[in-house]
């Protein structure tokens, strides 16, 4: 999981029962204003170490080093991996197997083209690869992509890739496999037939044997009018024969939305979502898609919603008129969740954007966008594609800066958690926690941290579960210039 924002860690510690709160919480790590921060950390599941990327000094980023730790937080090594020359991006950091992989591309002007690099170290510090190269592009508006990446359901398979811009011609994606001993075993260009400007890509995966899946959404016009101009597809790249074929995504004359996907083992396709019988921004029930690795749609189902569940948040007259759900997203990367029995769970947040006008103190207007995260909606489909239960966590967020918004799920032994910075009436700020129960019952919020206050700042998005019953939460404070990390047992 790739974290970019920076000056995040791990806690790896001994746990320790905190009074008056429910969770077990880690040891305490706090970093002050004279500590480096890093860019990059990944989490490493060999040794259940810690591996940052970062400024190797509080006053220059002109060199940045890697540094590892052991499971205690104690730093094993350091090692300076670049130097800064203003034309140097690092992609990503990531651990696969027990191999530290660091990735960067930069500009040469002179010869007008992108390189993109890589280097390697094991999990002792000793380098393995020193600036070996992967690519080279010309320096076209097309080619200044980031390297992405996504690791394979059991971990050892990395996919690396980068996502074309080429709005005449046909969908270019470049990928690099590496295996779990950091060995580059794949590579290539991935051509689909759509032009850019008639398909998106909305998520990439690879499956433990290297085969690559594209979920993209493409237009048969420029505005959506109607079912038909709105449609999904996936699309697999085999690695064993270097060929791909498409696999259409249809639930007949319905809108589908926030579609997601996931590869179990034996590469089946679990394919959920949202669908509306009106618009391709409402919902009026679930869709759900079992697909073999062949192609073959294996089980098929589409469940509106019922009217005790719509209730919540629409009139009995509305529900009678037929009028359906707004403002409600689901993550393509972490919205499904696949269940052992094969059924899988939805996670969808209400989500929308207000705007505000007030004059400043020179009398001149000024416009303030509010984001607003408010409840969120579970729904757990079983291996027939069939809602068993719904469930509803109530929050109401809001901030004119969303990075600390929306919630981090984890799954535990006894069902799922939400976690999530919240002041409640009547209640102390904090970062909140829900537990869902596989039945679907909803227990009551409580707080996490420990002397939590007004300042302090939570970011979901790098939060990590590293275990079945093991999480990573992280906060800032003192304007930013301080990190509190703890490590949470559920």
């Amino acid at each position: 999981m790739q974290k970019t924002i920076g000056f995040l860690f791990l806690v790896l510690l001994g746990l320790t029962m905190t009074p008056g709160y429910a969770q077990e919480i880690s040891a305490r790590l706090d970093l002050g204003r004279r500590d480096p921060k890093p860019d990059f950390y990944e989490y490493s599941p060999v040794d259940g170490g810690l591996v940052t990327l970062g400024p190797t000094s509080t006053v220059s980023t002109r060199f940045l080093g890697l540094v590892k730790y052991d499971s205690n937080l104690r730093e094993e090594w350091s090692n300076e991996v670049l130097e800064q020359n203003g034309r140097r991006n690092v992609d990503f950091v990531t651990v696969i197997g027990s191999h530290i992989l660091v990735f960067m591309s930069e500009f040469f002007p002179k010869e007008k083209v992108i390189k993109t690099f890589y280097y390697s170290y094991d999990l002792q510090g000793n380098q393995l690869a020193d600036q070996a190269l992967l690519s080279v592009y010309p320096n076209q508006r097309e080619q200044k992509v980031d390297l992405q990446y996504v690791l394979s359901p059991n971990k050892q398979r990395l996919l690396c890739y980068k996502n074309l811009q080429n709005r005449q011609e046909a969908e270019e994606i470049l990928y690099y496999i590496f295996d779990d001993e950091g060995d580059l075993v794949s590579n290539g260009e991935i051509g689909i037939r759509y032009p850019d400007e008639r398909f998106r890509v909305r998520s990439l995966r690879v499956s433990n044997a290297g085969n690559i899946y594209i979920l993209g959404q493409f237009f048969v016009s420029n505005r959506v009018r109607d079912p038909d101009d709105f449609r999904y597809l996936i699309f697999k790249h085999e690695l064993a024969t270097g060929e791909g074929f498409e696999i259409p995504v249809d639930i007949g004359d319905r809108f589908i939305s926030n579609l997601a996907f996931r590869l179990d083992r034996e590469e089946n396709i679990y394919l959920a979502g949202f669908y509306s019988n009106q618009a391709e921004d409402q919902l009026a029930g679930t869709m759900f898609q079992k697909i073999s690795s062949r192609g073959e749609l294996v089980l098929e189902s589409a469940q509106p919603f019922n009217a005790q569940f719509l209730r919540n948040y629409l009139s009995s007259g509305q529900i009678d008129r037929g009028r359906e759900l707004r403002n409600f997203q689901m993550n393509p990367e972490n919205g499904i969740i696949l269940r052992s029995d094969g059924g899988v769970l939805l996670l969808a947040e209400k989500f929308y954007i207000t705007y505000q006008t007030y004059r400043d103190y020179y009398g001149m207007p000024v416009d303030r966008e509010i984001f607003h995260f408010d409840d969120v909606v579970l729904t757990s489909i079983n291996s027939n594609g069939q809602i068993e239960w719904q469930a509803i966590v109530e929050k109401m967020q809001q901030s004119e800066q969303p990075a600390n918004l929306s919630f981090f799920n984890a799954i535990g032994p006894g069902g799922i958690y939400l976690f999530y910075e919240y002041k409640p009436r009547g209640e102390p700020f904090n970062v909140y926690y829900n537990r869902i129960g596989i039945n679907g019952s909803v227990d009551r919020r409580k707080p996490l941290f420990p002397g939590y206050r007004y300042g302090n700042v939570y970011f979901p998005r790098f939060s990590e579960q590293i275990s079945n019953d093991e999480a990573i939460m992280v906060y800032f404070h003192n304007k930013g210039k301080g990190l509190s990390v703890m490590k949470v047992r559920f």
